[in-house]
């Protein structure tokens, strides 16, 4: 069982006879968060005398990232210079497999609810969209929860040109995204969302290469129950050429979400959308950074974005690739200025996918970015080549001694998704040799919901291997479910392509991560203490 799953009980304490009945629903929400606080002796005290109250788990929704669109004002007019000439085409994809009832689709304020269509093995829908969209899932207590849910924005060509995707979120009080700049031609739009029927007060820390950013009094604002407010970075926080944000919420849970978009004189250099990445952890990694075999200092290799926001450090940056580790020369120990995002170049590898871990000796969040290129259509007025990027947000590591279980719905739009899978070695250090493999149980999703197809997919320990989606017959979702191995732990995601204007095959490319599957908790241990 994961350790979600293993937090199915919890302990609550009715003090003088009255019971905290708020405590109900926080264990539902929080898990294993509360009941790490009823352990040893205090646990093993409670224990008896203790009776079963069944609780029904709360409503687990996702809150999908709204469609990219241009920002204000940077549409001109000049039809000979469009920055839209061509129209941008949002779809959704969401599967939910383990709830008590057929899931939803709602607007962001509840409202407009859409049915899943149920299936033999799970519901799902997929379609375009023009709105934030909020899947809305009750869990069950008896089995787990498999729910994701995901949007794509496809555009052609333009500004805009660029394929940009990221999986729905869960609501939360605190979230870091690394990725986007605000220097001249480029555009970060970070999207904050209140599916709650309560105001949310929210404030920004927004750091950049020098350290934390002064944004005065526009850091703070009130988000309304089901509404949403866009921030523009490059106003509030301009030329920074590399930004990571701190959301943090009180009152409510949001979501939030950060569109990030580039131009290289009047040549489209990228567009996509960055994701919340793990708090602040020692320990990260990020699945599924692709290598074109670019050199060191070419300025379109893969990087990886540093931010320790607390206080100095170091960090060891390691590679996993398809031949196995592979070492980065001045990786091996990059120092951390408190509060500066720090960019580690990722080029010199060979052509291939990769995954990247760090280990850090203080707090640390992250990302990595990679490019590829396209072209221009041939009625295009202006040469250059045009350049994709793809965002990645760094991941907590899951602990080697627990499976893991996950999944990713596929939204419509792309041409093609591919499945990165990476086998974390527990001992990471310069003379621990990786060694080992983890099998990854991979099964796709067909339209009806029903499984298409499964794989056992070998991943060697401290490696990286891809897996089309088509060869398990993913068209709505895809799962990946592993047991533990005590010596490794598995980093996944989806690489998303498609074709550009020019008809330039895998030209405009996006990753989506994996939501973990949910074991709720079906009851709580009552038991009565008189506290003096």
């Amino acid at each position: 069982m994961t350790r979600l799953a293993r937090a199915g009980r919890a302990t609550v304490a009715v003090v003088s006879g009255l019971a905290v009945v708020g405590v109900l629903g926080a264990t539902a929400a929080v898990g294993d968060q509360w009941v790490g606080r009823w352990t040893g002796a205090t646990q093993a005290a409670l224990d008896a005398g203790t009776r079963e109250v069944p609780v029904e788990p709360a409503e687990l929704p996702e809150v999908c990232p709204p469609p990219v669109r241009l920002p204000d004002g940077a549409d001109v007019g000049d039809d000979q210079f469009d920055a839209a000439p061509v129209r941008t085409r949002t779809t959704l994809g969401a599967a939910v497999a383990g709830a008590t009832e057929l899931p939803g689709l709602t607007a962001l304020d509840g409202s407009g609810e859409d049915s899943l269509t149920e299936g033999t093995g799970a519901a799902v829908a997929s379609g375009p969209v023009d709105g934030v969209r909020v899947l809305r899932a009750q869990p069950s207590a008896v089995d787990p929860l498999r729910a994701s849910a995901a949007v794509a924005s496809l555009t052609t060509a333009g500004d805009l040109r660029g394929l940009a995707a990221a999986s729905c979120a869960t609501p939360s009080t605190s979230h870091w995204l690394v990725g986007g700049s605000s220097e001249v031609g480029a555009s970060a739009l970070l999207a904050v969302q209140n599916p709650s029927p309560r105001p949310a007060s929210v404030a920004l820390e927004v750091f950049g290469p020098s350290g934390r950013v002064a944004v005065g009094g526009q850091s703070a604002f009130t988000v309304a129950p089901g509404e949403q407010v866009v921030t523009r970075l490059d106003s509030l926080a301009p030329e920074q050429r590399r930004l990571a944000v701190h959301v943090r919420a009180t009152g409510a849970r949001v979501t939030t979400s950060l569109q990030s978009q580039g131009i290289d004189g009047l040549v489209p250099a990228g567009t996509d959308l960055v994701e919340a990445g793990a708090a602040p952890t020692t320990t990260l990694a990020v699945s599924g950074v692709l290598s074109r075999g670019e050199a060191t200092d070419d300025d379109h290799a893969a990087t990886m974005w540093l931010l320790a926001p607390d206080e100095p450090g170091a960090a060891d940056v390691r590679v996993y690739g398809p031949d196995g580790r592979v070492t980065l020369r001045g990786a091996e120990e990059v120092p951390l200025a408190a509060g500066d995002v720090v960019g580690v170049p990722l080029g010199g590898l060979e052509p291939g996918a990769y995954t990247v871990v760090v280990d850090a000796d203080v707090p640390v969040v992250g990302a990595a970015r990679f490019a590829v290129p396209g072209a221009l259509g041939e009625d295009a007025v202006v040469e250059g080549t045009p350049f994709d990027v793809a965002w990645s947000a760094g991941r907590a590591v899951g602990a080697p001694d627990e499976p893991a279980s996950g999944q990713v719905a596929l939204p419509g739009g792309a041409d093609g998704a591919t499945l990165v899978l990476a086998g974390v070695p527990a001992d990471r250090g310069a003379d621990d040799a990786p060694d080992g493999e983890v099998v990854a149980t991979v099964r796709g999703l067909g339209e009806d919901g029903a499984v298409a197809a499964e794989r056992e997919v070998t991943v060697p320990v401290g490696g990286t291997v891809e897996l089309p989606a088509a060869d398990v017959g993913a068209v709505t979702a895809v799962t990946v479910d592993t047991e533990a191995t005590g010596d490794a732990s598995l980093a996944w995601s989806v690489r998303l392509t498609a074709a550009d204007a020019a008809d330039t095959a895998d030209a405009l490319v996006a990753t989506l991560d994996p939501t973990p599957t949910v074991v709720a908790p079906g009851s709580v241990a009552v038991r009565r203490i008189d506290a003096w």
